[in-house]
């Protein structure tokens, strides 16, 4: 990499692998994806590198939106998001993916379930 030239990653995994430990917003440039996307990576949950395809804290952004909406993305990754069906099966068709899902409640209570495998089909395949 020349002097000045930024790092490009596709996911958060590879940016903790690149020795990057804070949790933030990253920009990813996915392959085969016309745009780079902005997206929250944790970097301290079971050993972090996580990309956040979708964050929800306090309602404060509709998820009623169009097929299209979801293909492409919403939101704001400094708030509420969805990382867009069409980025999410570009990731994990390439590699195995693991899926975390978090969930708490307004008096603070979480809970989450784990998936060792994780994979979004296509739009051909209604992104199954």
């Amino acid at each position: 990499m020349s002097p000045g030239q930024e790092q490009q990653f596709q996911d958060c995994a590879e940016v903790r692998r690149a020795g990057i430990h804070a949790s933030g917003i990253y920009t990813l440039h996915i392959a085969n994806l016309s745009e780079p996307k902005k997206a929250y990576c944790d970097m301290e949950t079971d050993r972090g590198g996580w990309t956040i395809i979708q964050l929800r804290a306090n309602g404060s952004l509709s998820f009623q939106r169009s097929w299209r909406e979801y293909k492409q993305g919403f939101g704001d990754a400094s708030g509420e998001y969805w990382l867009g069906n069409e980025a999410v099966h570009l990731l994990t068709s390439r590699v195995p993916y693991a899926l975390r899902v978090e969930l708490q409640d307004w008096e603070g209570g979480q809970v989450y379930a784990h998936y060792r495998k994780f994979q979004l089909g296509s739009e051909r395949q209604f992104y199954r």
